[in-house]
């Protein structure tokens, strides 16, 4: 929160010397986009509104989200928001964050202090509106990863993207009636929505769309800076692209206008088009520090929501994509550890941002061992005692039953990263074998622990005489487990089980190996 405040300050300073694009009181026209209810053709109107009575609200943005392509769908629209929000700043308009599940993280910041301070009114019921959706939501069962292994719900996120820019004159409100003060004190006409989940979030939050409307406000959305949660199927070409322009198709139909923010700004004379805000959105989407896993094969489509003329080049080693670059023209089958890159261009001039995806391959389950490390005895280096985690045999390090993914093992070893178990190395010994993952346990049983699941990150490791023989990808919460089957070279000594976190020492690095042990040779 620290680092937040201190950013926030100087964002402050920043924005105070950036002179108003428009004079106050100055009337922008709006293009206001709705659809015809029977056939959905696209109606058109133009309304003329002084940017100062205008609001606008931010639904959710958060750092994370149970499924991983829905949080890098969401920062995908960073870059964008950010430019956009400094458009609407400079033309007056006020800047209200609605994080609704976070809010309360922001107590003492200065934008939650003044709302919180507002006199209350009580939000009217003019009107009882809601809008039905053509296309399903993914929940429970399922996750905007589509077919594979799918993301299990965990709440993990505390907070908003942390590169969002939040300035020092915004708001952020923490419940409907203290945004209908801000409308009452401010003076507001109108409401511009942005934000994720636009079929769940931000229509349906207590702060969004249909409340606002239900209580006789004028809610507007800004299609551009939104995205809904909804499928990936890429066996019939459905992609969250096209499920979201269908519920910002459905918004329209049922009355509510939109219109695209950029090009807004644009017209308002705030936007420069040297800035380039896009990027190319994948599915599934993973990263470095939570990697995509998948057994066999993943098919992987890549899309431009805004620039759809451009052509998106990709490489799959890791190097920045170029003009030069192979073209994307229809979904990548991914069938082995790969870090996918790619941008858009056009006429051989980069367009967007370059966007990063993780996809690791699990490989094969490993075999049960024949000697498991219950039945051994590790190695103790010489330490303090209270120096070191002191892992836990047949139990995780809470003393809870070992558990990943929902699945209770009987057999292993539960660790606090960093921590390690040291083995000798028998001449009988093949392979080790193992499963490996983050313990789940405490995010189950205690109350809201699940808001911290965003936190625990685990690399495991197996060293043999000090060399690395093996290692995972960063391990989350709710992953299926990774899948070691190292073969142990022959005259090996020492086998070195280690774990680590992923940056400091977190109390919620909980790690487990399990069915974890030795094939002996035939």
């Amino acid at each position: 929160m620290q680092k937040f405040v201190q950013r926030t300050a100087c964002v402050s300073l920043m924005l105070a010397c950036i002179p108003l694009a428009r004079v106050a009181g100055a009337a922008i026209d709006l293009t206001l986009q709705t659809r015809a209810g029977e056939t959905g053709g696209i109606v058109a109107a133009k309304e003329s509104v002084d940017p100062a009575k205008i609001g606008v609200v931010i639904i959710d943005m958060w750092n994370t989200n149970d499924c991983m392509t829905n949080a890098q769908r969401a920062a995908a629209l960073v870059p964008r928001m950010n430019k956009a929000l400094e458009a609407a700043r400079q033309l007056g308009m006020q800047i209200i964050w609605a994080p609704t599940d976070v809010a309360s993280q922001y107590v003492g910041t200065s934008q939650r202090e003044r709302a919180i301070a507002l006199p209350r009114y009580p939000l009217p019921q003019i009107t009882k509106f809601s809008c039905p959706f053509s296309v399903g939501t993914v929940r429970p069962d399922k996750c905007m990863c589509g077919p594979g292994i799918v993301c299990h719900i965990h709440y993990g996120w505390d907070q908003m993207d942390p590169n969002l820019v939040i300035g020092a004159g915004d708001w952020i409100v923490g419940d409907p009636e203290e945004l209908y003060a801000i409308y009452k004190e401010q003076g507001l006409t109108r409401l511009i929505y942005m934000g994720i989940n636009t079929n769940l979030c931000v229509m349906n939050k207590p702060e969004g769309i249909a409340p606002m409307t239900s209580a006789g406000l004028k809610c507007i959305l800004a299609r551009d800076l939104t995205d809904a949660e909804t499928l990936y199927d890429p066996d019939r070409g459905f992609t969250p692209d096209l499920g979201t322009e269908k519920d910002i198709a459905d918004i329209e139909r049922s009355g509510i206008p939109s219109i695209n923010m950029l090009e807004e700004m644009r017209k308002a004379g705030a936007w420069k088009d040297k800035w380039i805000v896009e990027k190319v959105r994948m599915a599934p989407w993973g990263i470095e520090a939570w990697p995509y896993l998948f057994t066999d094969s993943v098919k992987v489509t890549l899309t431009t929501h805004e620039q759809k003329d451009a052509i998106i080049r990709y490489t799959l080693d890791g190097s920045a994509p170029s003009a030069a670059s192979p073209p994307y023209t229809k979904p990548l089958d991914v069938t082995k550890t790969t870090q996918l890159r790619a941008a858009a261009f056009q006429n051989g001039r980069l367009v967007t941002l370059v966007s990063d995806g993780e996809f690791v391959h699990l490989g094969s389950l490993p075999p049960k061992p024949g000697v498991y490390l219950d039945q051994l005895k590790p190695v103790t280096p010489v330490l303090r005692p209270n120096w070191r985690w002191e892992a836990k045999i047949n139990q995780a390090f809470t003393g809870a039953p070992l558990s990943i993914r929902d699945a209770v093992y009987n057999k292993g070893v539960g660790m606090r990263a960093p921590a390690n178990l040291l083995y000798e190395i028998q001449p009988g010994y093949d392979r080790f074998v193992a499963r490996a993952g983050i313990d789940d346990a405490p995010y189950r049983e205690r109350p809201n622990a699940q808001f911290l699941a965003t936190y625990p990150g685990v690399r495991f490791k197996v060293y043999i005489d000090g060399k690395l023989a093996s290692e995972s990808p960063v391990m989350r919460l709710s992953q299926e487990p990774w899948r070691f089957d190292v073969r142990i070279p022959a005259k090996s000594r020492l086998i070195n089980l280690v774990a680590t976190g992923i940056g400091g020492h977190s109390p919620l690095d909980l790690a487990n190996w399990v069915d974890a042990g030795f094939v002996l040779k035939r």
